[in-house]
């Protein structure tokens, strides 16, 4: 049946690593707070196996947040018999499962295989395999917020040991692990360690050691864990090397088995029937397992039996380890009765007395007060004092009343024990065990800055103590202590909590609102900060300083999370925050998450720059251009690609240009860029026809836009009569006979050359043009608040010196724009050019994406015919940008009744009017006036509102509305 069990503790040892070495994730670099305080953590029975309640799911005992209450010590390495003292006549029995477990650490111990501290990288692996003289336990860190522990890390061990003589003490090596068994490769990190002699004094039993890891610094977020180490050396004693030089081991298990073989047969006593089971399963282990073991390894197994044992996991030896951080996820805290009658989170040196305990209560303070509001847990409060007199002379019974106060002087609580000798420290009696005193009683919220005090008195009705009753000196064998456990208050809530964009996903350069609506009973002062629980690429945080709330009352708290490179290498980038928002009365955290993210982006594309309509020949083939504009939102270096398609109502034959290539943000395409050939057939008969073109973006099918275009087909009919025409005089004249069909084409051919002849006479003479006009940039986009200039050469293509007229409409609605051509004479000399500027003015009445085509015409002073060229004007696309600056009032002082003026100036820094916008004044809550603004881009607004003064607080807030 043992020897079932040691294999079920080998088994579990084997899956604990195999979890060990696969874990699910890694955990994000975090930006840790300063901890102040310190934490103290309790040694529980380090033999638990796993379905211990103390057994962590990680792998490890886990150490207590509250102090132990049990009656009965635990012991590491354990007693190898146990005796019932509650019997008359007690007998020893063998301590089974505690012996069972701890000779299968034994086991372990001596394989070499399972020495890990020779793999390097594998060095803490050993914490996690049982060993004979080592308890290990941990404790994983599940708050919120990153905490850095800085300090020394003291252990307050109990412990005990036969051998007491100097050359026989054994040391005691502490040390500190940390692991995160999420991790990718969670093996224990060391820390920091100590050794120390052990000093025990003689006739001492069981006693006290302080030992201290100084200077200890490590940040731990959630998920992480401590692993505490505490080993025993054993000294080298005699009876060991005795047992190494003359005794045979295996005789030695076999002399044993006949022994276990004797008692198990004897049916009348069953106590030494399971002895000697137990002595032949461990013989039978020890034979199949370590069938090398040595006369060495058998005298440590000895020496560590008569070595030094630790004493823990009891009221009376509560064997602990204090960390310099509040790592508890309780808010539990100790204040150390020290000198001065004050009380310290730390044990205070310094020249102290013992205190002399009366009926007058000998009052301890708090040296520091909180922090702010808290709800004291009564039930939770303990007072471990340490008491002591000088003689005997005191009555068998003394009784202590200890009373816990608050700020005013206040009782809170009060508890009351009787003293009896063994209670107390005097003449030959070294007494290291407090007296514990529980309260009772209804929790209190105990406000900021207050400092709790503890009186220690004699209770009423106590009778006279001849020798005085003392408090003993703080110190660490005895320190006197008060436990409180403490929780948050309910005073500050958040309400709701919003997100913009909801998601929480932007894009480079973008702006992510945590809206926090958070509530408060009293009034308080707010201060918000953040801690980065995650953060990968470029962010820069904002969030007002504080925010004053009355009581029963409400404030909304804008956080800003704002990307600070607006490039595409930021996609990716995350944060993962807590906000935190504390005041006096209370406390409210709020966990945020947010991302650089390409799903943020909004894709759109527009058609820019055409003719709704085009006239064309019959059997003609043209092209018709526009322009497309990459409207996506995104980072500043993104392009897009598009794809163009086609269609033909009659089912005409187009060729389009099938796609443009990466266009960045806000940029068009050439002018002659985009385009598509419409081909008509010669032998149509429609008039009309209307072609649909469409741009898709390549980046998101859903970002799509589509215009029609008419094309009206001219002519066709009498060219086709023409042509019949020839064709019957070409057979007339014979053509047809050498030419072919192609005859009436020789004839027209013949005309033609004739006719070109003339013509170009004619032209030369005729119809030269009177003026050239050159524009290379005709098409322009601009902010509501710029100007389109445009540069146009007019040139003179005759020698002979000439005067032009110059003169422009407008095709779009002309009191949305307005027109400057400069000049509008221009003389030039022969075969000269001169630059003429048209400019066109967006009035206020124009708004976004609104567009104007300009014709500029140039003719020859008194001649009708005129050259032309058509401009295109749009808008882009802006936003306005409100800002409000410069608040003040007079007079600065409010009076009740007052007449006070508030001056304060609104700028639109944006690109695009603000129209309509209201500005709301209130006055402690109430909206008082309102004023209602229209501003250009770029504009002022000088706003002054009168109003009367009130009594008390004059809180005066500005809100600003555009429609």
């Amino acid at each position: 049946m043992l020897a079932h069990k040691a294999l079920q503790v080998l088994c579990v040892l084997y899956i604990l690593f195999s979890g060990i070495l696969f874990p699910a994730f890694i955990n994000p670099s975090v930006r840790a707070e300063e901890s102040t305080g310190r934490t103290t953590l309790y040694f529980t029975n380090a033999l638990s196996l796993m379905e211990d309640e103390n057994y962590s799911e990680y792998g490890f005992i886990t150490l207590s947040e509250y102090p132990p209450t049990s009656q009965k010590d635990s012991k590491y390495p354990p007693d190898l018999l146990i005796v019932n003292a509650s019997k008359r006549l007690p007998i020893p029995s063998p301590n089974t499962d505690e012996i069972l477990v701890w000779f299968t650490s034994w086991l372990l111990a001596l394989f070499p295989e399972f020495n890990f501290s020779e793999i390097p990288g594998f060095e803490g692996f050993e914490l996690f395999l049982p060993h004979p003289l080592r308890v290990v336990e941990g404790y994983t860190y599940n708050g919120t917020e990153p905490v850095t522990i800085s300090g020394d890390i003291v252990y307050n061990l109990f412990f005990s040991s036969d051998v007491t003589l100097k050359k026989f003490r054994d040391q005691v090596s502490v040390s500190l692990y940390t692991i995160n068994m999420e991790s990718a490769f969670p093996i224990p990190q060391k820390i920091a360690n100590t050794t120390q002699l052990l000093t025990p004094k003689l006739f001492s039993g069981v006693y006290k050691q302080q030992i201290t890891i100084p200077d200890v610094s490590n940040t731990l977020t959630q998920g992480d864990s401590l692993l505490f180490s505490v080993e025993i050396i054993p000294s080298n004693k005699t009876l060991p090397t005795l047992i190494t030089k003359y005794v045979d081991v295996n005789k030695f298990l076999a002399r044993w088995e006949k022994r276990g073989n004797w008692l198990e047969n004897r049916s009348n006593l069953a106590k030494l029937q399971t002895l000697g089971t137990t002595i032949k399963d461990l013989i039978s282990m020890a034979k199949e397992t370590l069938t090398n073991i040595t006369s060495e390894d058998f005298a440590k197994i000895i020496n560590a039996m008569r070595s030094t044992s630790l004493i823990y996991n009891s009221a009376q030896h509560p064997s602990s380890v204090s960390i310099p951080g509040k790592i508890s996820k309780d808010d539990i805290r100790i204040y150390y009765l020290g000198p001065n009658q004050l009380m310290s989170d730390t044990q205070q040196a310094g020249n102290a007395s013992k205190a002399k305990i009366t009926t007058t209560p000998t009052i301890w303070t708090n040296d520091q007060g909180l922090e702010r509001n808290k709800i004291l847990k009564i039930q939770d409060v303990t007072a471990e004092l340490y008491f002591t007199r000088t003689l005997c002379l005191i009555p068998l019974k003394v009784g202590v009343t200890v009373t816990l106060y608050d700020e005013t002087n206040t009782t809170i609580a009060t508890s009351e024990k009787q003293l009896t000798k063994n209670d107390l420290q005097g003449f030959l009696r070294k007494k290291i065990i407090p007296v514990v005193f529980n309260f009772t009683g209804v929790d209190k919220e105990i406000t900021y800055g207050s400092k709790l005090s503890l009186g220690i008195a004699l209770s009423n009705g106590t009778k006279s103590v001849i020798t005085p009753l003392y408090l003993q000196v703080p110190s660490s064998q005895s320190p006197s202590l008060l436990r409180v456990r403490y929780e948050e208050t309910q005073n500050i809530q958040i309400n709701s909590f919003t997100t913009t964009p909801s998601e929480g996903r932007i894009i480079p350069g973008g702006s992510i609102q945590y809206l926090i609506n958070i509530s408060s009973k009293k009034a308080d002062s707010l201060q918000v900060h953040i801690i980065e629980r995650g953060k990968t690429g470029a962010w820069a945080f904002s969030m007002p300083d504080s925010v004053s709330v009355s009581a029963g009352s409400y404030a909304l708290i804008p956080v800003y999370a704002n990307s600070t490179n607006n490039l595409k290498e930021s996609y990716g980038s995350i944060i993962d925050l807590l906000i935190v928002i504390s005041g006096n009365t209370g406390i409210a955290r709020q966990a945020v998450t947010g991302e650089i993210s390409e799903e943020a982006i909004t894709y759109d594309v527009e058609i820019l720059g055409y003719s709704p309509t085009i006239n064309i020949s019959k059997g003609e083939n043209r092209f018709f251009y526009f322009v497309v504009k990459n409207k996506n939102t995104g980072a500043v270096d993104d392009v897009d690609s598009y794809t163009i398609t086609v269609a033909s109502k009659n089912d005409w034959k187009l060729i389009p240009q099938e796609s443009i290539r990466n266009l960045g943000i806000g940029d068009t395409s050439k002018p002659n860029e985009a385009k598509v050939l419409i081909e008509v057939p010669k032998n149509t008969t429609e008039k009309t026809d209307t072609i649909t073109i469409t741009v898709t973006s390549d980046s998101s099918t859903d970002a799509t836009t589509s215009i029609e275009i008419t094309v009206n087909v001219i002519g066709g009919g009498f060219i086709e009569e023409i042509l019949d025409f020839f064709d019957s005089a070409a057979q007339t004249m014979g053509l047809n006979d050498l030419f072919g069909s192609d005859g009436k084409y020789v004839l027209l051919i013949l005309l033609v050359v004739i006719i070109l002849f003339f013509i170009i006479i004619l032209a030369i003479v005729f119809t030269s043009k009177p003026v050239r006009i050159i524009c290379t940039d005709r098409i322009k986009e601009i902010d509501s608040t710029q100007n389109a200039d445009y540069e146009i050469t007019i040139e003179n293509p005759f020698k002979k010196a000439q005067t032009y007229e110059i003169s422009a409409h407008q095709t779009g609605p002309e009191n949305k724009w307005g027109l400057l051509i400069e000049p509008t004479t221009v003389e030039l000399e022969g075969k000269t050019s001169k630059t003429i500027h048209v400019t066109v003015t967006p009035t206020d009445a124009a708004a976004p994406k609104d567009w104007t085509q300009v014709t500029l015409s140039a003719n020859k002073i008194g001649k009708k015919k005129k050259e032309s060229v058509d401009l295109v004007t749009t808008i882009k696309e802006g936003t306005t940008l409100l800002a409000l600056e410069n608040v003040s009032h007079w007079p600065t002082a409010f009076n009740p009744g007052e007449k006070v003026i508030t001056s304060f100036t609104l700028t639109n820094n944006g690109t695009i009017p603000a129209r309509n916008v209201k500005v709301f004044f209130y006055l402690n809550g109430k909206q008082k006036n309102k004023v209602e603004v229209t501003l250009l881009a770029g504009n002022i607004a000088d706003i002054q509102i009168p109003w009367i003064a009130e009594k008390g607080k004059n809180q005066v807030r500005i809100r600003v509305k555009e429609q």
